[in-house]
């Protein structure tokens, strides 16, 4: 099959129209045709169909640097022959992974409500993938999520594609055996991570060599100088761990009539995360945006009276750095999270991923949490810390904590490596970031992200949160990074447009009519002139 160069000129300020190498190189690789179906279709508001035009504009492009080996469809779910198969259809898209919006609009005067499903599905050699298209922080009000799920559209969209067409799985550890949890809590990272990669349970970590990447979710108890050295050497051999720690030890099942005391947890972790750069602090945080929990607030004769109240140690997170990895993320969910400090630590990089809202509390401890703190009111006042770190990205050429230092007794046959190449590493300081609340009624576990005591449940981003950074980690071909692309919204000043009404509507109508005479007389002109010489 001949194929042609396929040469662009993107004249915008962002280079919005500007596909990244990592993209390009992905879709000029495809064996066969790729097809795509997007239910983004039908009667939708003027700000869906902004994201449904920049998804057309996105695969128009993506059809063009894949030589035509893209075939894409705008499918509307409400066309159907009954309101009976609609809902059917319905069904099997939320089967499928792809999630509708209910979607509040006015017309003529009169409220109405839709439910659409921003989200595609795309199909390669027989497999399929879903895809969510509407991925922005809701936070930061729904012109802007539009704004941010259109920036996100070339990463989506490769992402899934290159799930559909990478037959290489890399390897993840779940390591074990130091009171972690397991099983059901287990339940929604397992779900978010073992469609890309293979994951397996690890309690030996002379073994970590043979993973790519290795979770390290709330241990409890501790490291032996043996595992510390074996993480260490992990490390200074380009494996890519991801420690998601407790500073104290607390759980919400723990808490009676009378309270609970929060506790320090000594994992020995803290020896070598100290001379890569960080330190997980012995306290927990409070932050005035925080989710809620349920508490007896009285009796109605024999029936409880249970009311939903502010609980400041279950957080939302929602203060992001501008980088890939959380970028235009909606809000994550931790419980009971303890503060990060960074210590000097030569050639590494640190990025504060995440951190708290602008009014946080630091507890250290041990602390004594209690139901009834629930009945006190919130004051801002007393929360004086903002912005406080509770997830790092360590970037660099590592030095090994046992530099200059004895090996363990049953390691000292092993070679010892003293500094890493070029690596990477993320310590959050919250274990219950990546576990599943357990439905009670039904004994399931929840998806990740999922606050059961929501009244409207609707899943934070917890799951997007793991994915991205393992992605970030493991990826070598640079494709997360078009998750930053900024579309710059450049809204028409309205008080300029009355002011200079009459000026703006001469220079938009009458100048390019204007233009076309003075080009015609010209014409004209210089043809009279051209043919006058053979008349001559």
């Amino acid at each position: 099959m001949v194929r042609f160069t396929v040469i662009r000129w993107d004249l915008t300020e962002e280079n919005r129209y500007t596909m990244s190498e990592a993209t390009q190189s992905l879709l000029q690789n495809l064996e066969e045709p790729l097809y795509v179906e997007v239910y983004l279709a039908g009667d939708i508001n003027a700000e869906f169909s902004r994201l449904q035009t920049a998804i057309k504009q996105t695969l128009d492009q993506f059809k063009e640097y894949a030589y035509g080996n893209i075939q894409y469809s705008f499918v509307n779910p409400d066309q159907a022959e009954s309101a009976k198969a609609r809902n059917q259809f319905y069904q099997v898209l939320i089967d499928k992974g792809i999630q509708p919006t209910n979607v509040f609009d006015t017309e003529e005067g009169r409220k109405s409500q839709k439910l659409i499903f921003p989200g595609a599905e795309i199909t390669y050699k027989g497999r399929s993938e879903p895809v969510i298209l509407l991925s922005g922080n809701n936070a930061a009000g729904a012109r802007e999520a539009i704004n941010q799920s259109i920036e996100n559209l070339e990463y989506e969209l490769a992402q899934a594609i290159k799930n559909l067409t990478n037959s290489e799985r890399k390897k993840i550890a779940i390591v074990q055996g130091h009171g972690e949890p397991a099983g059901q809590q287990l339940s929604g990272l397992r779900t978010t991570l073992e469609d890309k990669f293979d994951l397996f349970p690890l309690s030996d970590l002379s073994k970590l060599s043979q993973f790519d990447a290795a979770l390290f979710i709330k241990p409890t108890q501790t490291f032996s100088n043996s595992e510390l050295y074996d993480i260490d050497q992990y490390i200074m051999r380009g494996g890519k761990p991801l420690f998601f720690l407790d500073g104290l030890s607390i759980s919400v099942d723990s808490i009676r009539e009378y309270g609970a005391m929060a506790l320090p947890i000594e994992t020995n972790l803290d020896e070598i995360l100290f001379k890569y750069g960080v330190r997980v602090n012995k306290d927990v945080l409070q932050d005035v945006n925080s989710g809620n929990f349920p508490i007896v607030t009285g009796n109605m004769g024999d029936k409880p009276q249970i009311q939903l109240l502010p609980w400041p140690y279950y957080i939302i997170l929602n203060n992001y750095a501008p980088h890939p990895i959380v970028r235009n993320l909606n809000a994550v969910y931790g419980k009971f999270v303890s503060s990060i400090d960074t210590v000097t630590a030569s050639d590494i990089k640190k990025t504060p991923l995440i951190s708290t809202s602008d009014y946080t509390r630091r507890l250290k401890g041990p602390v004594h949490i209690n139901f009834e703190d629930l009945k006190t009111d919130i004051v801002p006042e007393n929360f004086n810390l903002k912005n406080v770190p509770v997830a790092y990205l360590l970037e660099g050429e590592f030095s090994s904590a046992y530099k200059n230092r004895l090996k363990p007794e049953d390691r000292e046959n092993t070679e010892l490596l003293s500094n890493s190449t070029a690596n990477a590493i993320i310590v959050a300081s919250d274990g219950d970031l990546l576990l599943s609340e357990m439905d009670k009624e039904k004994a399931t576990p929840f998806p990740l992200g999922v606050d059961p005591y929501a009244r409207h449940p609707a899943p934070f981003a917890n799951d997007q949160l793991i994915l991205n950074m393992v992605n970030y980690l493991l990826e070598d071909d640079g494709l997360i990074i078009t998750r930053n692309k900024e579309f710059k919204i450049r809204p028409l000043d309205k008080v300029k447009i009355a002011d200079n009404k009459l000026a703006i509507q001469l220079l938009n109508v009458a100048l390019p009519i204007f233009m076309i005479i003075i080009f015609g007389v010209l014409r004209y002109f210089w043809r009279k002139r051209k043919y006058a010489k053979f008349n001559g």
